[in-house]
């Protein structure tokens, strides 16, 4: 209790969570059409309350965890547990890690890693397992720093990074290591990411090197897209209907006219030079079964609309056209941000945060460093103030029940790879193998036992009162959850609706709730369509580049028209560029893997 007593001093005392939870008991997946959150109202909206954790599931347009927020403090809050609790004893699971020092390079520009040795779960994992890891920077440009390790042949001993290209240019250059012979040795790994998932990941030689993170085993989805609204603006203009287009354009005039100085709609940033969150988030609403990852010529994305048993031009789906007709009302007449396609995610956070926005759309709209950040900002001045998610917006006629702003790939976000200059890869594999299991997982994403559980029941950390009572702001700098790069989010999904079931409502995760109530359930399963990105030298691959550099172009002309009729011109004219650029060919590429695929999956029942 003594130790308990100086941990909480430390994080600031205990301090009683502000109650603005509308929700009496947490929803699941399972709930019925009947109370899908479609409208704002105090029976069917998921509030955005002022509990939270640190972590959350992002893969955008696919992701979750608390690695998308961006760097943390290096403050040590202190996390020294006696010799005798129950959280040093290790489990034969932990017993079999090999005590190792490695280093971690992640390959992205916005990722910034907070210092190792700072975090509650960092510290349990060094003291106990003897593991300690050394991040290496991007310093904001992950793509020239790694290729100036290859060149030098100095790479770090493990890569984080998106499936695909990357990963064969330095498998077939020898710089990767097989993980084959440590299946035997550790047969939980298998178990625990699923057979058909690893098979998924193996190269064109038939090996695996891939280390999967949030990977989906079993058959719940996972999202983070949703559409938020800020409350005490909606409540100021009598709460009315928000689910069809036209409803939205309706509110966003009356904001306009009522509140000038706010941004009556605006979405997340513009990602990978070209995927703008503003069209997909839009897209998804325009027809039935459509996503944002079929628009996006993106690393790791579709850019193909399935029709039938093939995969068909962008620019020839009418739902596309509808989307971009619809951006660019909304820019013609003012109702959103002049500069929504250059601004930063820290600019669009900091409007957030002020309340400033009044509907906002992204990807990743509920996690930690976006939405979850900005309501408990608001929340803690005003607890009637904050932000809540609703049912996502659609055009007139589209079944609500078919509109998935988020798509999940059960083989997860993006993977690790140990690379040959690793000194002791089998102990850096050790770790992951433990790291992925479900009490991995468990001390990593909720924190060593002992500090916000003191027990554990049926594989579920049970919240004390430390957890219940925590100080937000003071939780946030903990940044429990970093490092997490092995997510298991079959074990973590389940864990935290679980454990919010056992919390009283005021001290309920907005998050989880969001994700339970509308952004689990508005995910569409594409694990179907993996792949899809041709080797950069290829013929594909560099059609592939002039498709995306045409789309760089060309979307921003159309949502910035003159007027409809200048935006269906673009359209005709950017669909016989396309063709020119040999679009056809890379779409029967696309198909012929998308293909290969569905042999690959086990039970697979067509959708379209």
């Amino acid at each position: 209790m003594l130790q308990l007593l100086l941990v909480m001093l430390v994080l600031g005392g205990l301090a009683a969570c502000s109650n603005g939870g509308q929700l009496t008991a947490l929803q699941t997946q399972e709930a019925t059409a009947e109370d899908r959150p479609n409208a704002l109202s105090s029976s069917r909206t998921v509030n955005a309350g002022s509990a939270g954790n640190a972590n959350t599931t992002d893969r955008t347009g696919n992701a979750d965890s608390a690695n998308r927020s961006n760097s943390g403090s290096s403050g040590d809050p202190g996390n020294t547990l006696p010799a005798d609790h129950p959280a040093t004893a290790l489990s034969a699971l932990a017993a079999k890690v090999k005590p190792v020092r490695f280093t971690v390079f992640v390959n992205y520009d916005w990722y910034t890693a907070p210092t190792w040795e700072g975090r509650p779960h960092s510290r349990w994992i060094s003291d106990n397992l003897k593991v300690t890891l050394t991040p290496v920077q991007s310093s904001g440009a992950a793509a020239q720093k790694l290729n100036a390790m290859i060149v030098s042949d100095q790479l770090p001993d493990v890569l984080v990074m998106d499936r695909g290209k990357d990963v064969e240019r330095l498998q077939k250059a020898g710089k990767l290591v097989a993980l084959d012979p440590y299946l035997v040795e550790y047969p939980e790994f298998v178990q625990t990411i699923g057979e058909d998932t690893l098979n998924m990941l193996r190269s064109e030689d038939g090996k695996l090197y891939q280390i999967p993170n949030w990977y989906i085993n079993g058959s719940n989805g996972s999202g983070n897209a949703g559409f938020l609204v800020e409350k005490k603006i909606y409540r100021a203009l009598g709460s009315p209907k928000l689910e069809t287009w036209d409803d939205l354009e309706a509110y966003l005039k009356r904001v306009q006219q009522k509140y000038p100085e706010l941004v009556p709609i605006d979405f997340g940033e513009t990602r990978d030079e070209a995927d703008i969150q503003m069209i997909g988030m839009l897209y998804s609403g325009a027809a039935d079964n459509r996503t944002p990852s079929f628009i996006s010529p993106g690393s790791g994305q579709i850019f193909g609309v399935p029709a039938g048993s093939r995969l068909t031009s962008v620019y020839r789906d009418p739902a596309f056209l509808e989307t971009l007709l619809l951006a660019n009302r909304l820019v013609r007449q003012g109702l959103t941000s002049p500069d929504l396609l250059t601004e930063t995610r820290d600019q669009v956070l900091e409007k957030l945060k002020t309340g400033r926005i009044a509907v906002f759309g992204a990807y990743d709209a509920i996690v930690e460093g976006i939405g979850r950040e900005a309501d408990n900002q608001l929340s803690a001045k005003d607890p009637q103030d904050g932000y809540d998610i609703i049912w996502p917006v659609h055009r007139a006629g589209v079944d609500p029940d078919k509109v998935y702003p988020s798509g999940y790939n059960t083989l997860g976000w993006n993977v690790n790879v140990i690379t040959t200059g690793a000194r002791d890869p089998e102990a850096i594999f050790s770790y992951m193998n433990w790291a992925t299991s479900s009490e991995g997982q468990r001390i990593i994403f909720f924190g060593p036992q002992g500090m916000f559980y003191d027990k554990v029941e049926d594989g579920i950390p049970v919240p004390n009162d430390s957890y219940i009572g925590r100080n937000l702001k003071q939780y946030d700098t903990l940044k429990i959850g970093e490092f997490n790069w092995y997510g298991n989010t079959s074990y973590i999904d389940s864990a935290k609706a679980r454990r919010e079931k056992l919390l009283p409502a005021e001290a309920r995760d907005w998050t989880t709730l969001g994700q339970a109530n509308v952004t689990f359930r508005t995910a569409m399963n594409i694990t179907e369509f993996s792949n899809l990105d041709p080797a950069p030298a290829s013929e594909e691959g560099i059609i592939l580049q002039r498709l995306k550099e045409q789309y760089a172009q060309v979307l921003p002309r159309m949502i910035f028209a003159a007027s409809g009729e200048e935006v269906r011109q673009l359209m005709e004219e950017a669909d016989r560029e396309a063709a020119g650029l040999g679009y056809d060919r890379l779409l029967a590429w696309k198909t012929g893997v998308w293909r290969n695929n569905l042999k690959k999956i086990k039970a697979y029942s067509p959708q379209y």
